[in-house]
């Protein structure tokens, strides 16, 4: 065979068929994510596989044009490809384990909220994806072009080629999200990172694999990285997750109940508003929230301007504000899910127990303890990890399927105004006005999305709480937040980010604030009232049900945790230690 003959085979084995069966990986898979994934319409993976997809076509039908320019300058010299036909060999699917590293890693690292048989589903999910195209497709076409009608096409010597490039299209999909983490990705990524890992995986696999000792080096590397993915996520490391827990702990306001029954006995309204923060944080971004306290002030509210939280996001501040404690006694969503000690001591004195939230977040993986849940849970965990995946980006608002907002105001406030005979206890959570989209990188729009949002979340609250008042005058009303909005710095934990001598108070306020104001139904109240942190609310709730002080011996120490969030600071009784603020107050107002 001629040189130019040569030149022209390998632009057709190794660029022309490739990249045309590529075009069809990203195109298909782009209809697929559009099928999927009806309530976003941006996120990473659908804008990197929509361009990825017009960069191969392009790519392809000038590979075509230098193959007809070559194979015409030859005069149809035959191109038969006997001598290169490859075959996918059984011990090739080792290279599975590539694009289903992550996989696993995403799978053990949402271990509290996937059963065994939800972490089985999401595996046995990216299997057959990964096999598809890492073995499936590649195997077929080797089949297909080894028939004598289609060997002169050379389809079976593209063989190698396409499963490497089924490798780098598996590899990305699944691994995009973690893409997104590290490089701080929110909706759209960059294509230049992207596409250079993409060819990287492609060139590299392609090459080493075309030797006998570089296939056994291939294969060598993709067991390793598979398996230091899962000890990686296996072994302990250094964190700003919770805590771990300690199941053993006694708790000290179960301890001081005992078997008595409280004195006094209102109906308790727990109110929380997602990342919510006092006035003086709200200053601090441009924001004048007062307006809204004196509104809660004229119906009665104290307000604890000073309040912070021990814990830096949902699930961490209401676990512990509900267990009253800052162990967790088990899963992280025990004391969010229903089976606190705050729900269960009450429960004890003849209370009706409410969990009123947006979505089944809460109770995801453990299921609800309340004696009356909204929503039921309404679909599995793992499809959600799955759809994530799919996503590209573990988005902190991806949802499969939910109530409406319509739907969660309508029951709350139904459930707000219809009044049983029974004591009762109601938790709800509100979405709003909600942190920052938590992806590393703040929008350039960011503060003021959250400030639109705070209008809606203030209207709501006004809604809530006279709904509240006008049916049930006697109750205990707790208005909170639960952690702050993270506007500041880079909008997540600024650890590896940022050094700890740049963390201001407010990067501090802007993740650890919380917003509390409490209408108590007589003023005997103040007795009790000694508020540091939120996580004290119910051993102050229980001194004032019980009518004895002793029950503040129960407050935790208020004492910052998760101190990654900001770098290695923390809050210690209402003193900053570390940063731009240390030794000062974290309020000055």
């Amino acid at each position: 065979m001629s040189r130019t003959a040569y030149i022209s085979r390998a632009v057709l084995i190794h660029m022309a068929i490739p990249l045309t069966v590529l075009t069809l990986y990203f195109l298909s898979f782009y209809f697929f994510l559009s099928w999927v994934i009806t309530e976003y319409t941006v996120y990473v993976n659908g804008i990197f596989v929509g361009y990825a997809c017009g960069y191969c076509l392009t790519l392809a039908a000038v590979s075509y044009l230098i193959f007809f320019v070559i194979f015409k300058a030859t005069k149809g010299n035959k191109l038969m490809f006997e001598d290169s036909i490859e075959k996918v060999r059984a011990i090739d699917f080792i290279l599975v384990l590539l694009p289903l590293t992550p996989v696993v890693q995403y799978i053990l690292n949402n271990q509290d909220i996937l059963s065994p048989a939800g972490s089985l589903w999401i595996l046995a999910v990216f299997v057959v994806f990964s096999t598809l195209f890492v073995i499936g497709i590649p195997a077929l076409l080797g089949i297909v072009g080894r028939t004598k009608m289609l060997r002169r096409f050379g389809i079976a010597g593209s063989t190698t080629t396409l499963m490497f490039s089924g490798v780098a299209f598996t590899f990305m999909i699944t691994n995009m999200a973690s893409f997104s983490a590290i490089y701080h990705w929110f909706q759209e990524g960059n294509l230049v990172i992207q596409l250079g890992i993409f060819s990287a995986i492609c060139l590299a696999g392609r090459l080493l694999y075309s030797k006998q000792i570089g296939r056994k080096f291939t294969y060598f590397f993709v067991i390793i990285f598979f398996i230091a993915g899962i000890a990686f996520q296996i072994v302990p490391h250094n964190s700003s997750e919770t805590p771990p827990v300690n199941i053993d702990s006694s708790n000290k306001l179960a301890e001081l109940v005992d078997s008595r029954k409280p004195l006094s006995t209102p109906n308790i309204y727990l109110l929380v508003y997602d990342a919510y923060v006092p006035n003086e944080a709200m200053l601090g971004y441009g924001i004048d929230n007062s307006a809204q306290e004196e509104y809660l002030e004229a119906l009665g509210f104290k307000l604890y301007p000073h309040a912070y939280s021990v814990g830096s996001d949902s699930i961490a501040t209401m676990s512990l504000v509900l267990q009253a404690s800052t162990e967790y006694y088990g899963n992280v969503r025990e004391g969010v899910s229903g089976n606190g000690i705050v729900q269960n001591l009450l429960k004890s004195f003849g209370y009706e127990t409410y969990g009123i939230f947006q979505d089944d977040y809460f109770f995801q993986g453990i299921n609800s303890s309340y004696g009356f849940t909204f929503p039921k849970a309404a679909f599995s965990t793992w499809k959600l990890l799955v759809k994530a995946i799919f996503m590209g980006e573990f988005r902190f608002d991806v949802k499969f399927a939910q109530p409406s907002r319509e739907q969660f105001v309508e029951y709350k406030l139904s459930v707000f105004k219809n009044l049983p005979n029974k004591l009762r206890f109601v938790y709800v959570h509100d979405y709003l006005p909600g942190h920052s989209q938590n992806s590393g990188a703040c929008l350039p729009d960011e503060t003021e999305l959250y400030r639109e949002r705070l209008i809606r979340a203030n209207d709501q609250m006004k809604q809530d709480v006279e709904t509240i008042i006008q049916n049930d005058p006697g109750a205990i009303i707790i208005v909170a937040g639960d952690h702050g909005p993270y506007l500041t710095k880079n909008c997540i934990e600024t650890a590896g980010d940022y050094d700890i001598s740049e963390i201001s108070r407010l990067d501090i306020l802007d993740r650890f604030g919380t917003f509390l104001a409490i209408k108590w139904p007589t003023e005997d109240f103040s007795r009790y009232d000694d508020i540091t942190v939120l996580q004290d609310i119910f051993p102050v709730i229980f001194a004032y049900l019980f009518k004895d002080a002793t029950f503040l011996y129960a407050e935790v120490e208020p004492v910052t945790l998760q101190s990654l969030v900001i770098s290695g600071a923390q809050v210690k009784n209402g003193i900053i230690y570390g940063g731009i603020n240390d030794g000062e107050p974290l309020f000055v107002k």
